[in-house]
């Protein structure tokens, strides 16, 4: 038994049951065939001699007349969706599966693990900023293509742009120059960062997780319960403010204790221009151990 390569690329995708392919992600999948020149024990014919990216912008052409793949239009550029897939990612799928990258971050992160119980009218998915998400995305294709020995005419990863509604779902994209390192969430694709780092995000951006009384009241309700967590997030993030933030919350507002709250007393300046709520006035309450205006 025989096939062409079209037909064992549609096959493949049948048997993944792939609900999108990006040209990169494509690539990746086809090139075992390329390799074996067989697919599941039925050998290619007219197997191609050199398959590069212009070859296979051509097979995604085929493809797209064959009514196989169709672009993906919650994506800017560069998504096709696989038409007879019946498996239907969600929007944090799709985005992770265009973005290796993203993962779900701040108000929307703190639904999924249960620290609040509003329900965000926006999907918060955060990815790298762009010189890191280019550092990234070299360290990836590096590794992916560890055996090819031309990688100019390869397709690359590419940063395609998320549109503002993925899968019937508004999406909000940040960018972060110190992302987290993201952790999976069982039995999905999807990434999410880790709880610790939630309440970190918490302190430095409380504006998109609910406001700082909504995480003054997250802190209060589940801080004793995730406290080694958000001790070692705290100290592994360089930001004073942050440190500065938690240490009055975790010590005098909710008296809690842990050997390295203490040494974030160091990060207090006398002087300076911190704030409890970064969004608030100043007010006339102050901190005099951590050195910061309590304008909640």
């Amino acid at each position: 038994m025989s096939m062409y390569l079209s037909q064992a690329i549609i096959r493949l995708l049948t048997d993944d049951n792939l609900p999108l392919v990006t040209e990169y992600s494509l690539y990746q999948r086809v090139r075992p065939i390329l390799v074996q020149g067989s697919y599941a024990g039925e050998a290619i014919i007219r197997l191609p001699s050199y398959w590069k990216h212009t070859q296979l912008r051509a097979m995604i052409r085929t493809l797209e007349k064959k009514r196989i793949l169709a672009s993906d239009d919650d994506f800017k550029a560069g998504v096709w969706r696989v038409i007879q897939a019946s498996n239907a990612p969600t929007a944090e799928e799709a985005i992770v599966m265009v973005d290796p990258f993203a993962y779900i971050s701040h108000l929307s992160a703190m639904q999924r693990y249960g620290l609040t119980d509003r329900a965000p009218e926006a999907l918060h998915m955060t990815t790298p900023a762009r010189p890191l998400w280019t550092e990234l995305r070299d360290a990836r294709m590096e590794d992916d293509y560890e055996e090819e020995f031309d990688m100019v005419n390869l397709p690359p990863l590419t940063r395609i742009g998320v549109k503002s509604q993925v899968r019937r779902r508004s999406v909000v994209m940040h960018e972060s120059k110190h992302p987290a390192d993201p952790t999976p969430i069982a039995g999905t694709i999807a990434k999410i960062a880790p709880i610790g780092r939630v309440f970190v995000d918490m302190l430095d951006q409380p504006a998109l997780c609910g406001g700082i009384q909504h995480v003054l009241d997250c802190f209060e309700r589940h801080s004793e319960d995730w406290l080694p967590d958000i001790v070692a997030a705290v100290d592994a993030v360089d930001s004073p403010i942050v440190k500065v933030r938690a240490g009055y919350i975790l010590d005098e507002m909710l008296n809690l204790t842990n050997p390295r709250i203490a040494r974030w007393t160091a990060c207090a300046q006398r002087g300076g221009s911190r704030k409890l709520d970064p969004q608030a006035a100043y007010g006339n309450t102050y901190s005099e151990k951590w050195m910061i205006a309590l304008n909640v």
